[in-house]
């Protein structure tokens, strides 16, 4: 493996700081905002200026490199749908280091694997997973899920064909692929068995659902934790917990108000200074993720801090004086709907209360007025609960509407049986087609959308 200036034997932390300090000097960026600062030891840490996501924004897309852009490896943005987006740069090396990791921790990737990644290609943690499995010696089946050619239709019949035995996704995609699993008639256990262990990442992991995961798909879950501008930050054990990688990072857990280290067992955001990156390295980079150290050693051995991540601190939800984590509200909302015998709901923050849209196979079932108080006094926010039928929280049937994707061609042969196109985009996509009976099925069930809606604006409307 690759070493480098954190990875160098006898090499102190004062060391390895400072060096990763002086790489970070070579942005423009940190040329001047680390101007007239100096860092010799760890304890010097505290002294240096935060750095935040508004900087980067800034300075994207070139401001933050260390290194010429034809120089970095790989190369992503944000969306930009809440602001412009932001730029993120990696190098190989260090990408090589958090596969590792990754490697290092999950003992099941050193056996006969097959990995079906479902983390979109564009993102950087995609390739994490890419080269974990190189260094391992297994099968990477690269099948983002935003991409049409592999639709959750194609991306259930990847795993009962070719006996994947892991996944790498969001955490709600084991729910939906096991929703469209039951919907075709597929037995987890019998059709889709060969699945051993499932990677969640790029959301936030509560343990009901990570629970509600492991018992559907009789599977190990494996959280990572990461953000595109940080890459990885933390990989789960075998015994569930989710350690920091001290070796890639170096970690402070601070005080959401005043930005003072915070004790075992407390609430903190996670900011983080890299010791890898040479790319776009960063300095006390403020993430925004709420945390809660453990105050416990993990049984697994290993001595890194481990954390339980609570989510975006901004995300935090707020409705008359009282407060709560999204990561509180999923877990307790996942362990309520377990109970009535699903995985399927949608909750809405609305400005007096959370509605809980629940689906279920009999909509007509009651939910007692004890067990909705029992929610609301478990999350802390008052809490309405609404029973729903088949298709009106999750439509399935929007999983089989991605369209086929060709190759773009600009010729095609009338002669030969089945499609006809007449134009370059009608070679290159077919749209599913319906009958009456499914077309008719979603208009009603648009419409019933459409007046739930608009009754619940009408309620919020009346109640401001």
């Amino acid at each position: 493996m690759e070493t480098g200036p954190a990875t160098e034997p006898h090499t102190s932390r004062d060391e390895v700081l400072r060096g990763a300090i002086e790489r970070a000097r070579r942005s423009p960026f940190y040329a001047q905002h680390l101007d007239g600062h100096s860092l010799e030891t760890r304890a010097d840490l505290s002294s240096l200026p935060f750095t935040r996501k508004q900087h980067l924004t800034e300075q994207s897309p070139f401001g933050m490199l260390a290194v010429p852009a034809a120089k970095a490896w790989h190369y992503h943005e944000s969306s930009g749908t809440t602001g412009e987006p932001i730029s993120t740069w990696s190098g190989l090396s260090e990408l090589k280091r958090m596969a590792s990791r990754v490697h290092g921790m999950v003992p099941e990737l050193d056996r006969e694997t097959i990995l079906l990644n479902r983390f979109p290609l564009f993102a950087p943690v995609s390739f994490v997973f890419e080269e974990a499995l190189r260094q391992a010696g297994a099968c990477h089946i690269a099948a983002g899920n935003l991409s049409w050619d592999v639709p959750f239709t194609r991306a259930l019949e990847f795993i009962r064909r070719l006996k994947v035995t892991a996944i790498s996704s969001l955490p709600l995609e084991p729910v939906l692929l096991r929703e469209l699993a039951r919907d075709q008639g597929l037995d987890l256990a019998t059709d889709l068995g060969s699945v051993e262990l499932i990677f969640c990442g790029g959301a936030v992991l509560p343990p009901a659902l990570r629970r509600a995961i492991e018992h559907d798909w009789e599977a190990r879950v494996v959280e990572i934790y990461g953000s595109n501008e940080t890459m990885l930050m933390g990989v789960g054990c075998t015994e569930g917990r989710l350690h920091l990688c001290g070796e890639l990072l170096e970690f402070e857990i601070l005080h959401p108000e005043t930005f003072e280290p915070v004790g075992p067992g407390e609430r903190g955001i996670v900011t983080i200074t890299s010791l890898v990156q040479e790319v776009m390295p960063l300095v006390r980079y403020v993430t925004g993720d709420l945390v809660r150290r453990e105050t416990e050693p993990c049984p697994c051995g290993r001595a890194d801090e481990t954390v339980e991540v609570l989510g975006r601190f901004e995300e935090t939800v707020e409705i008359d004086g009282a407060s709560a984590m999204q990561y509180e509200i999923l877990d307790a909302a996942y362990e309520f709907a377990d109970t009535l015998g699903t995985r399927v709901f949608f909750v809405l923050i609305r400005p007096h209360e959370l509605r809980l849209l629940v689906e279920l196979d009999d909509p007509s079932r009651t939910v007692s007025a004890e067990k909705e108080r029992e929610l609301a006094r478990r999350i802390g926010l008052p809490v309405t609960v609404e029973t729903l039928g088949p298709n009106e929280v999750l439509d399935r049937s929007a999983m089989f509407r991605t369209p086929s994707i060709y190759k773009p061609n600009v010729i095609t042969d009338w002669r030969k049986p089945g499609r006809k196109p007449i134009t370059i985009m009608e070679a290159l996509l077919e749209w599913p087609s319906f009958d009456g009976r499914t077309l008719f099925h979603l208009g009603k069930r648009q419409i019933k959308n459409a007046l739930r809606r608009r009754r619940l604006s009408r309620e919020d409307a009346a109640r401001s």
